[in-house]
């Protein structure tokens, strides 16, 4: 563009050019910004990935202890997650030092020197740092390859592995890969690139446990074997017929290598299994003595397994069961069974004393006790003995105060401001009950250290809670104390768990 030199068009000139550098800065400013969204993205993305890799190599672990054969498939796992860690590790520092060198990070915990591209180009190309960088990359990914011993799968995974380093385009003025990736390239721009290759090692380390999970889970291993018997009842009344499965552990319904004999005569096997039927007369404790022949279908080599397998044959008698454990809780239904052997249920009598009983089907109550100690419930009716069973009586466990789905940590103001309410969860409970907050604290302290508190009666915020709960931003710390609650049957309330979370 040429220059007029009137002075007028000069200075119109010259305040084109002028507005077009500060459009230009303005730009720069929001690329620079992006590309800090960016990295704190890859970096989420890796936690992500981080913690499915640990999912597969817990899968791993499980089947190398059930199976010993499958011991060298849970180190080959192990050695990659070193491998993938000491890199991510190497790239961290790489960070830190970059960030160090250029002033830091500020209040937003972002870099003081996100625009300086002269320390990047100082570190990565004068320093020598973007060449071990590359080494690097390159040195990892052949270590991750020369763990799998196929050369025909290490090929197939040398294809999706991501780790590479590309080539400098032949056109350009650099003299080699740092040069032509980190030469005046600013603190927002590099750190994105090196969070990549954190991601490009976390993926490369999936791809090398998915195939290890799939060597694992390619074909059943049969090479322990134990004679099982699967039996109707373990305890029949005199004249009743005793019914009973008899089949080799983890056996598949197409094998046909097996034959069976019990008490020395032969039992037919089909699918798998030999089915066995017996008339039982005798009382008091029997006893089955089972021969499992087995034929390796390679060898043609026959193996036997013997076991004996013990079964009791009585009279007519009663049972009673808590169906989910055995003790009663307090304030809410506790299903619960009664079998009487050779008695119809509409013949047995139950009663109860130190809780209510009530009946819900053939054999089948809710126990509600109102308060904590013992209960007994007591069995009669169709010829049957008076019986007494004693149970415990507890009152529900207490529950576990939490914000959302979280119990304490770090949140986003967003996130943060999402939540309105404390619940009170009951984990790891099979009953059907509900427990309600009656009150508790909020305390807001800002980032100055100044702390605002505020009483909540029930479980969501009032109106002070929830204008503190708004005002949430980064630095601002966020205590729930004094947490109480009711749960069904109890006479005063409960003090739960406190809470912390701070806003970043």
């Amino acid at each position: 563009m040429s220059i007029s030199k009137e002075p007028r068009q000069l200075m119109i000139t010259l305040m084109y050019l002028v507005l077009t550098a500060m459009l230009a800065l303005n730009v720069s400013a929001e690329i620079l910004n992006a590309f800090l969204s960016m990295d704190e993205s890859i970096n989420e993305s890796n936690q992500i990935v981080s913690e499915s890799n640990a999912g597969l190599f817990r899968s791993i672990q499980v089947q190398a202890k059930a199976y010993p054969q499958y011991e060298k498939h849970e180190i080959t796992a192990e050695n990659a997650q070193q491998i993938t860690k000491q890199f991510c590790s190497y790239i961290e520092g790489i960070k830190l030092k970059l960030i160090e060198a250029t002033g830091g990070l500020d209040e937003a915990e972002l870099p003081v020197g996100k625009k300086d591209k002269d320390t990047p180009t100082r570190i990565f190309v004068e320093e020598g740092i973007g060449r071990n960088l590359k080494d690097s990359v390159l040195a990892t990914k052949n270590k991750l390859l020369n763990l799998i011993e196929s050369p025909e799968d290490r090929l197939s995974l040398e294809k999706i592995i991501p780790l590479k380093i590309k080539a400098v385009p032949k056109n350009s003025d650099k003299k080699n890969w740092a040069d032509f990736t980190f030469r005046q390239m600013p603190v927002a721009a590099v750190l994105p690139m090196l969070s990549k290759f954190q991601s490009d090692a976390q993926v490369a380390e999936t791809s090398l446990l998915n195939y290890l999970a799939k060597k694992i889970s390619a074909k059943p291993v049969h090479d322990e074997y134990k004679a099982m018997i699967s039996a109707d009842k373990s305890y029949v009344i005199r004249g009743e017929e005793l019914n009973a499965d008899i089949f080799l552990g983890a056996y598949s319904s197409t094998t046909d290598n097996i034959s069976v004999k019990v008490n020395g005569i032969r039992v037919p096997v089909r699918n798998g299994k030999a089915s066995f039927k017996k008339i039982t007369q005798q009382m008091g404790d029997q006893e089955l003595s089972v021969e499992v022949f087995a034929r390796d279908p390679l060898s043609g080599d026959v193996k036997t397994y013997r076991e004996k397998f013990k079964y009791e044959v009585g009279e007519r008698t009663v049972t009673t069961s808590a169906d989910k454990m055995n003790v009663f809780y307090v304030g809410v239904d506790n299903p619960f069974s009664v079998s009487a052997a050779g008695v119809s249920s509409q013949d047995v009598r139950v009663s109860a004393s130190g809780t209510a009983i009530n009946k819900i089907g053939n054999g089948k109550y809710n126990v509600k006790p109102t308060k904590p100690g013992k209960a007994t419930i007591t069995v009669s009716g169709g010829e049957l003995p008076t019986t007494s069973f004693e149970y415990r009586v507890k009152p529900i466990p207490t529950p576990i105060a939490k914000l959302g789905n979280k119990l304490s940590g770090k949140m986003s103001p967003n996130e943060f401001k999402l939540y309105k309410e404390i619940k009170p969860i009951l984990e790891n409970f099979d009953f059907n009950a509900n427990c309600k907050i009656i009150g508790y604290e909020m305390i807001r302290v800002d980032k100055h250290g100044d702390g605002f508190p505020s009483n909540n009666s029930g479980a969501k915020y009032n109106n002070k809670s929830t204008r503190f709960a708004n005002q949430a931003q980064r630095g601002d710390k966020y205590y729930f104390e004094n947490i109480k609650a009711k749960c069904p049957g109890d006479t005063r309330s409960r003090k739960l768990n406190s809470l912390f979370f701070k806003i970043q």
